[in-house]
């Protein structure tokens, strides 16, 4: 997504069909007039059902994958309570620096000029510019947890004068561990009106969280509830030994073609290695993981979001922030630990309903991970194959892996 707001006369304003279907949602004029900026189409599923709830006043938990609308599902009413003149002073917390960008980025082009005004407080980057920015008193402070409580300590932003709390991706900030930072941050924001939980997954501490501090909360869900699938994605697996995953994986490239794709590794060292391999051979590819610099992860995302590269390697946690529009492959060159994960990274591809493609490199043993995966997906991933490319599986090893 980017920053820089297209030429007024570029713009494809939304049809008005489009725009009655946000104005049915409780959307006014000031709000409506961001829709059509911005160029959204239809309202997604969990914009249709978040908006109105949240423009009820209640506390509420939302449930929907990566990929569906969900930021401007929350930003959407915040901008709507400043057009009401109810100027409800917002922090949004996000468990990863690319996901606090992609939120702030998002706010600004909704906004435009006017309020709410935004900033983004996250590590890895000078704090300076921070302090800077919070005297300004921004309207919405997008912030991850770690950052955000550095802020805290140094008495440069009191927690106290926030109204209304987001905290997206709440299960992802769990698995991270940020759970005793989420609960300190919670009990300080003490004249909080309204409070909103967003999650891909709702597992219990998330419950046991929404329990504690949210009050008669409103509960809705964009996910299918006969188990989560990512349908308008083409699944299937690569049967391979560990030993020639280079090798198929440069087969797929030769025969796809992709216009974006993204590699997921288990390892920042995996990464690391795969993407200058990539680069050794000629391809336009970088390499994404938590131990780089933020200036040098942000010039591989800016890089890819503009199509300077073709290919970026990525740890699942860096995975989890990227939202680029017209991904079409994603390859899973390890098989996830977690297979919740593997939602998550096939979902940067297909989003918005759109087509793509998501491949996945499964060794013999490995087995069980993928029934895991498929299990969780209700979904059988096909197999596919290179002709004439030796996997190098033994035949009864090919067999086992083929299933």
């Amino acid at each position: 997504m980017h920053a820089a707001a297209e030429p007024a006369s570029a713009l494809q304003v939304s049809s008005s069909a489009e725009l009655e279907a946000f104005a049915k949602l409780g959307l006014g004029p000031q709000s409506l007039a961001a829709v059509q900026r911005i160029r959204f189409g239809t309202p997604t599923d969990i914009q249709q059902k978040f908006i109105p709830a949240v423009l009820t006043g209640r506390d509420c938990v939302g449930l929907a994958r990566t990929g569906t609308g969900k930021t401007a599902a929350f930003l959407l009413p915040i901008c709507e309570y400043f057009s009401q003149g109810r100027p409800l002073r917002t922090l949004v917390l996000a468990p990863t620096r690319e996901l606090a960008v992609q939120i702030n980025e998002e706010n600004r082009r909704l906004s435009g000029q006017a309020p709410p005004r935004s900033t983004a407080v996250y590590g890895g980057t000078p704090i300076k510019r921070q302090i800077d920015e919070l005297r300004r008193k921004p309207e919405i402070v997008v912030a991850t947890p770690g950052r955000l409580l550095d802020h805290v300590q140094r008495k440069t932003i009191d927690l106290s004068e926030f109204s209304l709390l987001v905290l997206d991706e709440v299960d992802r900030m769990f698995d991270m561990g940020f759970r005793k930072d989420i609960t300190h941050i919670l009990r300080r924001c003490t004249r909080r009106q309204q409070t909103l939980f967003l999650s891909a997954t709702l597992p219990w501490e998330t419950m046991r969280l929404a329990e504690q501090f949210l009050h008669d909360p409103i509960h809705v869900s964009a996910i299918d509830e006969r188990g989560p699938s990512v349908e308008t994605l083409d699944q299937r697996y690569f049967a391979v030994m560990e030993q020639r995953k280079l090798l198929l994986l440069i087969k797929i490239l030769q025969r796809d073609k992709p216009e974006l794709s993204l590699i997921f590794t288990r390892t920042k060292r995996g990464a690391e290695r795969l993407g200058k391999e990539l680069q050794r051979r000629g391809y336009k590819a970088m390499y994404i993981h938590g131990d780089l610099t933020q200036s040098r992860r942000q010039k591989a995302l800016d890089n890819f979001r503009a199509h300077n590269i073709q290919l970026l390697v990525a740890t699942d946690v860096m995975g989890r922030g990227i939202d680029v529009k017209g991904i079409s492959h994603v390859i899973n060159y390890n098989v996830p630990e977690n297979p919740k994960d593997y939602l998550h990274r096939v979902g940067r591809s297909g989003r918005m309903n759109a087509p793509g493609k998501a491949f996945t490199f499964v060794t013999p043993s490995q087995g069980a991970e993928i029934t895991a995966i498929e299990t969780l997906c209700n979904h059988l991933l096909e197999r596919d194959i290179i002709p004439g490319f030796d996997d190098g599986i033994p035949s009864r090893g090919a067999a086992r892996a083929a299933r």
